[in-house]
């Protein structure tokens, strides 16, 4: 899955800052490819590292009709689908990019992933407004909130057309 092109747009002095992009089948999680794209076009030298996470399934609804091979089989050929399309404009754009596919918990795989591929940065949706929130979970806050126990690491939370949201 590993998908590897040099930048063309490369600052000499600098190492290239490596950007983790989670993404799954919704648009607003196109935000980072989009931001991504921004920001080497304003000649920074940057790294995508694009991660899509199944999460663990556990409802015997499921379970009782397919095997868990089946069901990871069905979750790598979809993550693939959606890794292969957020690539695509990075790849046209000549940007560095790797994609990720992992099964777990999606906040602790997504800080996880952040960790082992040496991300500077997760780049996510701006939050939804918590009134939009109010019956689902809420993975962006909570990623945000757990970052913080690694200074290394910083979250950046993008608008519709990819720009850092206030």
């Amino acid at each position: 899955m590993d998908a590897q092109k040099t930048t063309t747009n490369v600052n000499a002095t600098a190492p290239p800052r490596r950007l983790l992009l989670p993404v799954d089948a919704t648009a607003p999680s196109r935000r980072g490819v989009r931001h991504a794209l921004r920001r080497a076009q304003a000649g920074e030298a940057i790294e995508v590292c694009l991660l899509h996470v199944g999460e663990t399934v556990r409802q015997w609804e499921v379970l009782r009709f397919r095997t868990p091979q089946e069901i990871a089989r069905f979750q790598s050929e979809r993550a693939q689908i959606f890794l292969d399309e957020a690539a695509r404009p990075l790849r046209a754009a000549g940007i560095a990019s790797r994609a990720v596919f992992v099964e777990g918990d999606v906040v602790p795989s997504i800080l996880d992933q952040a960790e082992q591929l040496a991300c500077a940065e997760i780049v996510l949706p701006a939050p939804a407004a918590r009134w939009r929130k109010l019956l689902s979970t809420d993975v962006v806050r909570e990623v945000i909130a757990r970052s913080a126990r690694l200074p290394s690491l910083s979250v950046v939370t993008v608008d519709e057309d990819g720009a850092p949201a206030p």
